[in-house]
């Protein structure tokens, strides 16, 4: 009997299953495991996002830097002055931007444009902003010497008359096929929304040179001033038609006048008696600007002025800061350079890291105090008296070679493991900053936590003014 219950209870000892010990111990090992391998896919799922946020990042600023490169290097194009034709500073007597900073558009604060809507649209605070002017997205055209405008002034139709080779004027050809007009069909679209309520612009100019003394025969090219006059008109072009025609143009619209003055800050000018215009196109005036209506979300935004406002547009999401400084040649050497030599750490050879150390302003910080509009040509003592022509024997040459942009763009969504120097912000050129550490203010997201981290990409681009920069 003992042998038998001795092998029923050895049976049962090989039978039995796991103890709840052993089980408890399986499972937390399991759930260990499993634990390690989803903290892996989180930690993958977490480095693509991230990276496909830098990505876009990086894509904002390429394509913001793009789209202002392309507006930048026509500035001016059409004839207008350089102080017209670049501002870093809003125009008192035109509506539609509003600056509450004493610097212009350099390290805004409380700025706005209104666009089409009515709405003032909120600048971010600490960025620069940049107003670019010229005959830039529709062609500019030559016009013969039978096409006009009458003098110019007041009321008076534009046509641009089409007309076959002729002999007896000369080597002239303006195509006379309608259905071959490529020009004409591109103004004829670009001006299809004008009304009276959201008029554009017309610039026409001669072929005389005001300031004769910045063009040398024979030597270095310097760029021609002719005598312009920008008109409004309030409804659609017709090139296309029988007759070639920009429409009525106001040439003494209270708008359009602004533009003619050499100095912005000085106020309208009445047009100039023009008899003979060589060129015409649609004058755009373009602000850029960082769009700060979602604090969490800027944008860079785009405004191409219609009347008294602006034609708003996003041209790259989550761009937080916009830094812009201008190359002025001071030193009268045809370049934009260094003005202290090169030592310890700053080796570049074109643009210094030291405060006034090169003719780039405001590229550093400390250098607070941006370009006048008169120091952008020669002879800045005139801008009291308007830039005086006409005998006056002062050439009023353009100095403003280039301009340089640096953007900054954020991924869209915060990480908060990255804790890169630059996760907090990235300053570049005078960008300004809080108390130390010294993260620049635009870094600020109110509706996140404190200390927001974000990775972050940045672009810097100089630009040659195609229209004023010195050719060799």
């Amino acid at each position: 009997m003992s042998m038998s219950r001795s092998l029923r209870s050895g049976r049962l000892r090989l039978q039995g299953g796991f103890t709840l010990i052993e089980m408890i111990v399986v499972v937390m090992l399991l759930a260990i495991a499993m634990l390690g391998i989803l903290a892996v896919f989180d930690a993958s799922a977490r480095i693509n996002k991230s990276e496909q946020d830098v990505a876009d990042a990086q894509g904002a600023v390429r394509y913001g830097i793009y789209q202002m490169t392309r507006a930048i290097r026509m500035a001016g194009a059409g004839g207008l002055f350089v102080t017209q034709a670049v501002l870093n500073r809003p125009d008192p007597d035109l509506a539609g931007i509003t600056v509450g900073s004493a610097n212009g558009y350099d390290n805004v604060t409380g700025a706005s444009v209104r666009n089409l809507a009515g709405t003032l649209v909120p600048v971010r605070d600490g960025t620069d902003m940049i107003e670019i002017r010229g005959v830039i997205n529709s062609p500019l055209l030559g016009f013969d010497l039978s096409s006009g405008c009458g003098t110019c002034t007041g009321t008076s139709d534009l046509l641009a008359k089409s007309i076959t080779f002729s002999t007896t004027t000369g080597r002239q050809h303006i195509n006379d096929d309608a259905a071959q007009r490529p020009q004409f069909a591109a103004i004829d679209a670009y001006t299809a929304g004008a009304t009276a309520t959201n008029s554009m612009l017309v610039l026409v100019s001669g072929n005389d040179d005001i300031h004769g003394g910045c063009s040398v025969p024979f030597g270095p090219q310097q760029y021609s001033q002719p005598t312009y006059n920008v008109g409004a008109i309030t409804a659609p072009t017709n090139l296309l038609g029988a007759t070639p025609t920009f429409g009525t143009v106001n040439f003494a619209d209270a708008i359009a006048v602004q533009f003619n003055s050499e100095n912005p800050a000085n106020g309208a000018v009445d047009a100039h008696v023009l008899p003979s215009v060589r060129r015409a196109g649609i004058l755009d005036d373009w602000i850029y600007f960082i769009d700060n209506s979602d604090p969490n979300h800027p944008a860079l935004a785009q405004g191409i002025r219609r009347g008294s406002s602006f034609d708003v547009v996003t041209l790259a999401d989550d761009v937080e800061d916009m830094q812009i400084a201008y190359g002025v040649d001071t030193d009268g050497n045809n370049a934009i350079n260094r003005l202290l030599p090169a030592a310890g750490n700053d080796t570049d050879l074109n643009v210094s890291n030291q405060v006034d150390g090169d003719e780039w302003v405001p590229n550093m910080p400390g250098e607070n105090t941006p370009y006048t509009t008169g120091q952008f040509q020669s002879d800045p003592t005139a801008v009291a008296a308007g830039f005086p022509h006409g005998g006056s024997g002062v050439a009023h040459c353009p100095r403003l070679h280039g301009v340089m942009i640096a953007l900054v763009a954020k991924s869209k969504d915060p990480d908060p493991t990255y804790r890169a120097p630059a996760s907090l912000g990235f300053r570049v050129m005078n960008t300004p900053v809080t108390v130390a550490p010294p993260i620049p203010d635009v870094a600020r997201y109110p509706a996140l936590s404190t200390e927001p981290h974000f990775r972050r990409r940045v672009q810097t681009l100089k630009i040659n003014l195609r229209n004023y920069a010195f050719e060799g």
